[in-house]
């Protein structure tokens, strides 16, 4: 999420091969609109079934802690399906602000408290530790094993004994750079996934460095991250201290979705490909 190289008014057809990834704070202010568009899509709704479905057996009265939990599309979700209270962490002052306000037309903001911080480095949170720590596409800003390590570090100081830690992710595979590929090769541009589409930038030691790039009506986006193997995702989820049982899951499409006139506007074609080539993946992890 590059300010340096985009707004929600520019389009990057062909973006740059950067060295280094803008901090996720520098990306995700500017696009703020645009971002919370795609969010609106079907893909963004089959995800947050899935989450739902994942957190269901154990969020009810949870105190969670929010990682990366930007302009509050999981926030009060989160509430809704039963937990007692969200602490929301981010490093985005624009994305958390969204979120406050919307706290406020809901009228739940009692029940939820926000901190500006960088999920990417541990630090124990007011509140803790938490029965649920949730982080939807906080993983993928890591790009290293080491980096992994710190962000699950972040994770277990902040988890009770026995919590789970559940993150929406890219999807689970050894071949980054093959899912990539699968992923462009179902859903070409300019649809994509929900209007995303993604371009490999280049291989780094554990994965690989990709942009994202979309046109919604409201704006352009762009942004950078990195999908690693799950081998290094499961390898520093054990070094940072999650010992517990681990899982991943990958998108379920509700049969509801398939029924005709899917929330979101995905043709039937669409959500047939997510069958096959998914768009994310659901770890979950005990402490």
């Amino acid at each position: 999420w590059s300010s340096d190289v985009c707004s929600s008014d520019l389009h990057l057809a062909h973006p740059p091969i950067h060295q280094k990834m803008a901090p996720p704070k520098q990306q995700y202010d500017p696009i703020q609109a645009p971002y919370d568009y795609i969010r609106t899509s079907t893909i963004a709704l089959i995800e947050r079934d899935n989450v739902r479905t994942t957190l269901t057996p154990f969020i009810p009265n949870a105190r969670v802690l929010e990682l990366a939990c930007g302009s509050g599309f999981y926030t009060y979700s989160l509430l809704e399906w039963g937990a007692s209270s969200v602490v929301g962490v981010d490093i985005s002052p624009v994305m958390m602000d969204k979120a406050r306000s919307l706290g406020e037309e809901l009228g739940v903001g009692e029940r939820v408290t926000f901190i500006q911080a960088d999920c990417a480095i541990p630090k124990t949170y007011e509140g803790g530790p938490f029965d649920i720590v949730f982080g939807a596409w906080l993983l993928n800003y890591a790009p290293d094993r080491e980096g992994l390590v710190e962000m699950f570090r972040n994770v277990a100081l902040n988890l009770k004994d026995g919590g789970r830690f559940v993150s929406i992710s890219l999807p689970p595979s050894s071949n980054p750079i093959d899912s990539l590929n699968a992923e462009a090769a179902a859903r070409p541009e300019p649809q994509g996934s929900g209007y995303l589409n993604y371009r490999h930038i280049k291989d780094v030691e554990d994965g690989i460095f990709f942009g994202v790039h979309g046109d919604t009506p409201v704006g352009k986006l762009y942004f950078e991250c990195y999908h690693l193997t799950k081998e290094v995702y499961e390898a520093a989820a054990r070094e940072a201290g999650l010992k517990g049982t681990l899982e991943w899951g990958v998108t379920e499409v509700p049969e509801g979705f398939l029924a005709g006139d899917a929330p979101g506007g995905a043709t039937l074609l669409e959500l047939e490909t997510y069958k096959n080539i998914p768009a994310h993946g659901v770890l979950a992890i005990t402490k």
